[in-house]
């Protein structure tokens, strides 16, 4: 398993526009939306700016992931899925591999969108370093567990662009990545539980604007959500996983 982490991990930093999707296109959505909506420079709007980074922080990072789980199909077009079927290799081992390749991926991303907010619109995050770190585990970990979700019930990859495109942008919308939850009507504000944007956001929320601690039991309960999300999407995606993919051997 380690060694399809590696060749995953050796792959895509050698691919420069997988490089480019991951890190650089969310910094310029995030710059672009931080002067426009962040008003930069204005101490007191800081709930702008969290709401800008952790907004688009979490919506990129779902679609970054969906093109990873997109990635096991490719190596199904390719052949390459039912050689390792074939290698003495446990079955499942093949998607706990791309689950943490994901989840390392998912993680780098996150920690460059906030490094990056810090140094360049001066966003506080040394002060705050445990929960931010905890927050980020644990946001990565769900959104992963839906990019291998999509990977496992799509034939191919178009499917998978297709899927994701329509569920993020959907999640983004009601999750409050896109417009902050509190300004959306009640109804809307109670289905947007059901997106995993909402847990992230309001777990940074709790983080930067709140100033909770990491021992507060509201923001470790957004972090419990998204453990539990990532864990229930993951159950789904190895089930679906044995019953679609291994049928090719």
């Amino acid at each position: 398993m380690i060694k399809l982490v590696k060749k995953d991990l050796k792959l895509f930093f050698g691919n420069k526009q997988d490089m480019l999707l991951t890190f650089a296109l969310p910094i310029i959505f995030i710059t672009l939306f931080a002067f426009v909506f962040g008003n930069m420079g204005d101490e007191d709007n800081v709930g702008g700016l969290v709401h800008v980074v952790a907004g688009m922080s979490v919506m990129m990072l779902l679609f970054s992931v969906a093109g990873i789980g997109g990635s096991l199909l490719d190596e199904k077009q390719e052949g390459m899925l039912k050689k390792l079927l074939c290698s003495p290799m446990p079955p499942n081992h093949i998607l706990y591999g791309k689950l943490v390749f994901a989840n390392i991926i998912s993680i780098a991303q996150l920690i460059i969108m906030f490094v990056y907010a810090w140094l360049v619109f001066g966003l506080d995050i040394m002060h705050h370093l445990p929960s931010l770190v905890l927050m980020i585990l644990a946001t990565a970990y769900a959104c992963s567990g839906f990019g291998v979700l999509l990977a496992s019930f799509a034939k191919s990859r178009q499917q998978v662009q297709g899927f994701s495109t329509i569920i993020v942008l959907v999640m983004s919308a009601i999750g409050g990545s896109m417009i902050p939850i509190f300004i959306m009507p009640e109804i809307m504000q109670k289905i947007a539980v059901v997106s995993v944007n909402y847990w992230g956001i309001q777990g940074f929320y709790d983080i930067f604007l709140k100033l909770l601690p990491i021992t507060d039991i509201t923001f470790l309960s957004k972090v419990f959500v998204l453990i539990g999300i990532g864990t229930s999407l993951n159950f789904i995606a190895f089930q679906m996983f044995k019953r679609s993919i291994l049928k090719i051997v």
